[in-house]
């Protein structure tokens, strides 16, 4: 082999392994529709507490009933 060879080896080498280096670009991962989820979330909380109450209320309803 020639020196061009190895020169053209050497710099695939090279090339091929920083392009598989770490990536130092730490920044987190955007927060998307976060205010979306907290309402959502927030809503599951109310919607259990209306069923809750609904349930208590057929109870006494049926209890008031007999």
């Amino acid at each position: 082999m020639d020196f061009r060879t190895y020169c053209s080896a050497a710099l695939c080498s090279l090339l091929f392994l920083s392009a598989c280096g770490e990536k130092k670009d730490e920044t987190p991962p955007p927060k998307l529709f976060s205010e979306q989820r907290e309402a959502l979330d927030k809503a599951k909380t109310v919607n259990d507490t209306l069923q809750k109450s609904n349930a208590e209320q057929q109870k006494k309803i049926e209890h008031q009933s007999q």
